[in-house]
């Protein structure tokens, strides 16, 4: 399932996939600008809002595998947040800065199959 919240610069998605005891978890944003994405759920500003300690091993990886409880908690969180223009203004501010670091490197136009 995915679930999508337009931002100014970016287009954010919330993606999820459940079973009955398990579910994938990732937050992707997409710049407006280039069509280039990065899973940001391991954003210090996304793990703060979900209260994801930084040293925790699952925050390496672009998908986490949470019990669809957990899941469903960060998704709400992550709705709540993405529908309020304050908080999108500044994650976007906190994705300009990431993306100085380095011009993140997957498409969208790369994953199609045409």
């Amino acid at each position: 399932m995915i679930t999508k919240f337009p931002g100014k610069r970016y287009n954010f998605e919330i993606l999820a996939e459940k079973d009955r005891r398990y579910s994938t978890f990732s937050i992707r944003a997409i710049s407006k600008d280039t069509g280039k994405y990065s899973s940001i759920n391991n954003l210090n500003t996304i793990l703060s809002e979900l209260g994801v300690d930084n040293d925790n091993p699952k925050c390496e990886d672009s998908f986490w595998v949470l019990t669809v409880k957990e899941a469903d908690k960060f998704t709400e969180i992550i709705r709540q947040d993405l529908s309020s223009p304050s908080f999108t203004d500044y994650l976007e501010s906190k994705l300009d800065e990431d993306r100085e670091c380095g011009e993140w490197a997957n498409s969208l136009e790369d994953n199609r199959d045409d």
